[in-house]
C-alpha cells in the first residue's frame, strides 16, 4: 500500500466500520450516507487486499486482519484528534465527546452516582462510558483509551498512574447471623463457612488464609466467586461470611440488612489508582477527567491516600 495516499478520511472510515461492523451504523458515526459508507468499505478492501467485513447470516463479522487493525485504527484517530486539540483550550462546558472509565463493579457502584452528577454539572454535553474489564488492562487502555480505576497491585508496567483512594477490608454477614453479636475473635471467624472472592477463581487460598495460618487457624471456603457483587447474594440467606472492601460493603449493607464488622485480622489496605496509557498523559481531556475522578472520590466519602 502507498501510505502517502492513505488520507485521514480513510482512517476515520476504517475505524468506525471496524468498530461497528455495520455499514449503516458506521455511516451515522461518520456523518455520511450508507451508500457512501459502502463505497468507503470497498476502497478499504482494495487498500488492504482483504474483505475486512464478511457476512455471517444477516450480520457482518470482522476478518482476522480487521481484528488486528482495530487497535491501530483507534490510535491513529486519537492521535489525529490530539493533533488538532493541542492549540485549543479544553472547555468541558461545550465538550460533546465521550469520556471512558474502566473499573470493577464494586468501585463503579460506590463512585458512579457522584461521578455522574459531577459530570452532568460540569460537562453537560459530554457522554460517559463505564466498562468493566477482565483482559490485560494495558492492552485495553491502549486499544480503547480512557482511564482505569484499579488496585495498585493490578497496574501493568508502562502505564501512567495517580493515586485515588484507599479502602480496607471488613467482614460482612447477614443480620441475625450467630456471629453478628458476641466476642469477635479470629477463632470464631475461622470457624464460620466462608465465601471467597478470587478474580480468576483459580485458588481457594488468599491473604486471609495466610493471616489465619500465622495463628494456627484455617477456614472452610465453600463458595468461590469472581466479583464482590457475586458474593453478596450468597450471604443474605445463609450463615456464610465474606471479607469485602469497606466502601462496597457499606453501600450494600443498609439495602440488604447486612452487618459489617471489622476484620479480626490485620489485612493490607486496598490502594486504588487511576491509570492511563502514556500517550494520553498531557491530553487536556484526560487531565480534566482525572481531576473529576478525584473530586468524585472525595465527595463519595472515599478516603484519599
Amino acid at each position: 500500500m502507498n501510505v502517502s495516499a492513505f488520507d485521514l478520511n480513510h482512517a476515520r472510515a476504517l475505524h468506525f466500520l471496524l468498530e461497528e461492523a455495520h455499514v449503516a451504523r458506521a455511516a451515522r458515526k461518520l456523518g455520511i450516507t450508507p451508500a457512501a459508507a459502502s463505497n468507503a468499505l470497498r476502497r478499504l478492501r482494495d487498500d488492504f487486499d482483504d474483505p475486512l467485513l464478511v457476512r455471517a447470516g444477516r450480520a457482518l463479522v470482522r476478518t482476522p486482519l480487521a481484528e488486528a487493525l482495530r487497535g491501530p485504527a483507534r490510535e491513529v484517530l486519537a492521535a489525529a484528534e490530539r493533533l488538532f486539540d493541542v492549540s485549543a483550550p479544553f472547555d468541558p462546558g461545550t465538550y460533546e465527546g465521550e469520556f471512558t472509565v474502566t473499573t470493577s463493579d464494586r468501585v463503579a457502584e460506590v463512585l458512579l452516582p457522584t461521578l455522574d452528577r459531577l459530570l452532568a454539572e460540569r460537562a453537560p454535553r459530554a457522554s460517559l462510558s463505564v466498562r468493566t474489564v477482565t483482559v490485560e488492562v494495558e492492552v485495553f487502555l491502549r486499544d480503547h483509551g480512557g482511564i482505569a480505576v484499579i488496585p495498585d497491585t493490578s497496574r501493568a508496567r508502562g502505564l501512567c498512574a495517580e493515586k485515588l483512594f484507599t479502602d480496607d477490608f471488613v467482614c460482612v454477614l447477614r443480620k441475625g447471623h450467630p456471629l453478628a453479636k458476641g466476642p469477635w475473635t479470629a477463632r470464631r471467624f475461622a470457624g464460620a463457612e466462608h465465601v471467597m472472592v478470587a478474580p480468576l477463581a483459580a485458588s481457594r487460598r488468599g491473604v486471609v488464609d495466610d493471616r489465619l495460618a500465622e495463628q494456627g487457624l484455617t477456614r472452610r471456603v465453600t463458595r468461590v466467586v469472581t466479583t464482590f457483587a457475586l458474593a453478596v447474594p450468597l450471604l443474605v440467606a445463609s450463615d456464610r461470611i465474606a471479607i469485602l472492601p469497606r466502601s462496597f460493603a457499606l453501600a450494600r449493607a443498609k439495602e440488604l440488612e447486612l452487618v459489617v464488622r471489622a476484620a479480626p485480622l490485620e489485612l493490607p489496605a486496598i490502594e486504588m489508582q487511576m491509570v492511563w496509557y502514556p500517550g494520553h498523559e498531557r491530553d487536556p481531556r484526560h487531565v480534566w477527567l482525572r481531576g473529576l475522578l478525584q473530586d468524585a472520590a472525595r465527595a463519595s466519602g472515599l478516603r484519599p491516600l
